[in-house]
């Protein structure tokens, strides 16, 4: 036994003036020095902070709706940072771990206002500004090789964006980049602690639209570099792969809980299963001229989510003007349909793309008076879902299981799904239709939309075509 190891024992101590003999320790002595240590242990313990909850608790405590918000800005405001503590997720520049490094991690200002905020950082997976010296992205740039740029069949960088000055060179995630960003990213942005994860921009299913485009001076792209030009479905076999290895190598060298999320642009399947958390629906319904309807868009939405990584973590972008609540409340109960997080926001074109803080009378609601508050204390008043979205009109029939079926008569049905403290309804189709509700509900008391939200307890209700409403149970309803 060590020399600590029985503190009954007799000991001796060694004094200048030579060895002398200790006497045994008093019984209360000892006694009072034992209780005088667990004291100080537990007053210790109590003081440290609470580990801080890891990401996958955070998003289990989110309840309906949630709600996720996009910064698209290197070095957000104040102001715009203040009111994103409101969301369950916030989407940052990777450029903020190194610009607002006080409002992120677990002991930023954003989780000490929202300790159950999750943060991600936007990176784009396809494309990089020339000479962009902002400290991310400038290492990013530095360490690229020639070789890992899409070119088109004339050997040209094939630009991707046009940024008012200059274009954006597209880059191949078929070459060695797919290894190069995940590690870049992990050293450079993961490993600061500030962010829950990554949010790579374009993890798309198809890119072979780019070859159709009028709008830039390439010719057809080469992906594989042998000089000619792939067709549609090559071009897209190709990509896919490339993408799917960089999402293989991220979950491989992130930090173990780390999050691999990915913008998909206005529709797509379920070719990236297990190795993403989740994909973003970016433009809800923006893509109907192109045929991307309700049913296309809901379809790939659910088909992604029932095969992503736990936790899960799929996205809903709506886009539109602050005022236009018919269209937000459409969007939205479409995503309470299933378990996701939705975002409305301003267009991604302008001077000042995803920068909105938008609120909305169906965000937070104070259950007590069932008014629409902006408050975090009143943040998922929903509580849990108690059902699956069923269709009204044959509630044995489920929205996922006709999605998955690819039945598109889920558009012209009208769709519910109950909730601990209300229902959500939407109506997809072009009619309006009259609604049974089977028993007493009320209408949010709204201090946006009064107009609609405006407290009224109902028994049944008209939605028109393309809407949806959030309704509140009442005492003793059903």
């Amino acid at each position: 036994m060590g020399p600590h190891g029985n503190h009954d024992r007799e000991f001796s101590v060694e004094d200048p003036r030579g060895p002398r003999r200790a006497g045994l320790l008093p019984a209360a002595v000892r006694a009072g020095a034992a209780a005088l240590l667990v004291l100080a242990l537990t007053l210790l313990s109590t003081c440290r902070p609470a580990p801080a909850p890891p990401v996958s608790e955070r998003l289990a405590g989110h309840a309906y709706p949630r709600l996720f918000l996009q910064l698209q800005d290197y070095a957000p405001s104040t102001s715009l940072l203040e009111q994103a503590a409101y969301w369950d997720i916030v989407i940052v520049d990777a450029e903020t771990v190194e610009s607002r490094p006080e409002w992120l991690g677990p002991g930023g200002r954003l989780r000490a206002r929202n300790p159950g905020l999750v943060l991600l950082a936007y990176f784009s997976a396809a494309d990089v500004i020339p000479g962009n010296a902002a400290p991310v992205n400038g290492g990013f740039l530095a360490g690229l090789d020639e070789s890992w740029f899409v070119r088109d069949v004339a050997g040209d960088h094939y630009r991707l964006f046009w940024l008012g000055d200059q274009w954006s060179l597209m880059l191949n995630p078929t070459t060695p980049v797919a290894s190069y960003m995940p590690e870049y990213l992990s050293e450079r942005v993961l490993a600061t602690g500030l962010v829950d994860g990554i949010f790579y921009d374009w993890v798309s299913d198809s890119v072979s639209w780019l070859n159709h485009r009028l709008d830039n001076p390439n010719r057809p792209i080469d992906l594989d570099g042998d000089g000619r030009a792939e067709s549609d479905e090559e071009v897209d076999q190709l990509w896919v792969a490339g993408m799917t290895d960089l999402l293989k190598n991220s979950r491989a060298v992130f930090p173990p809980g780390s999050l691999v999320v990915g913008n998909g642009g206005w529709f797509f399947d379920d070719r990236y299963a297990d190795v993403l958390n989740g994909r973003m629906v970016e433009g809800f319904l923006e893509g109907e001229e192109y045929g991307l309807d309700w049913f296309v868009v809901m379809q790939g939405h659910y088909l992604m989510e029932r095969v992503s990584v736990e936790p899960k973590v799929s996205l809903v972008m709506a886009n539109g003007v602050e005022d236009d609540f018919a269209r937000m409340r459409f969007a939205l109960a479409s995503v309470l349909m299933f378990d996701g997080y939705f975002c409305y926001t301003n267009s991604n074109v302008g001077p000042a793309p995803y920068l909105s803080t938008w609120w909305y009378d169906e965000y937070a609601v104070d259950l007590t008076t069932g008014r629409a508050v902006k408050d975090l204390a009143a943040r998922g008043y929903l509580g849990w879902p108690v059902s699956e979205a069923r269709n009204v009109a044959d509630p044995a029939e489920t929205l996922g299981e006709m999605l998955a079926a690819g039945d598109r008569r889920v558009s012209r049905e009208v769709w519910r799904r109950d909730f601990e403290n209300g229902i959500v309804l939407v109506n997809p189709s072009r009619e309006p239709v009259e609604v049974d509700l089977g028993g007493e509900y009320r209408k949010i008391t709204g201090q946006y939309d009064p107009a609609f939200n405006n407290g009224e307890v109902l028994t049944a209700i008209t939605l028109e075509p393309r809407s949806g409403a959030v309704l509140l149970r009442v005492p003793d309803g059903p």
